[in-house]
């Protein structure tokens, strides 16, 4: 089970949505009320004595909660141009290389950092200041981690490309509240 629940940001902000989409998707999945919510030493949510795993990710104008049985990670940008000196920084030989293979560069370099975040997420180590630290690589068209069998799923939503990162081939809900309450599978 993976699901993700995302909501434009309304006036309160992104985080405090979403932290209002985990509530739901919470009581959604598990039929009951949200759990006490803890950090771990390095500053990972997570839920205290529940078998459930979540991650939270905004962007200034959507908010995203992934809800799943497993450990799970997720980010989200807003597809932008980015600068070229930001690429260089941030992704090895590699990376770069694989970037300047696609069509469109800025997605190309957004779904590359989105999975790194989603990665050190999922782990809950944080990039540390050393992003290119966190290797992707490229086998069949997919991008995956050396040495582990994580998966990432990618889309972009109202221009915001998110990745969710799990440790196992599974299928994703993607569901979108809308600010009536209602709820769609996108």
């Amino acid at each position: 089970m993976l699901n993700v629940y995302g909501a434009p940001s309304t006036r309160q902000g992104g985080h405090e949505m979403a932290y209002d989409l985990l509530t739901r998707a919470y009581e959604q999945v598990a039929g009951s009320p949200l759990p006490p919510i803890d950090r771990t030493e390095t500053g990972k949510p997570y839920f205290v004595r529940n078998a459930l795993e979540f991650s939270l990710t905004h962007t200034k104008t959507m908010a995203f909660c992934a809800l799943s049985s497993h450990v799970v990670g997720i980010d989200a940008e807003t597809v932008r141009p980015v600068l070229p000196r930001v690429l260089e920084r941030t992704m090895n030989p590699a990376e770069l290389a694989w970037i300047d293979e696609q069509p469109d560069r800025d997605r190309a370099f957004l779904q590359l950092w989105t999975a790194k975040e989603a990665w050190v997420k999922l782990t809950g180590t944080g990039l540390q200041g050393c992003p290119k630290s966190v290797v992707l690589q490229f086998r069949d068209g997919q991008i995956g981690m050396e040495n582990t069998h994580v998966h990432f799923y990618s889309r972009e939503i109202d221009g915001v490309l998110v990745t969710v990162c799990a440790p196992l081939a599974e299928t994703v809900t993607w569901q979108m509240v809308q600010p009536d309450g209602g709820v769609h599978t996108i």
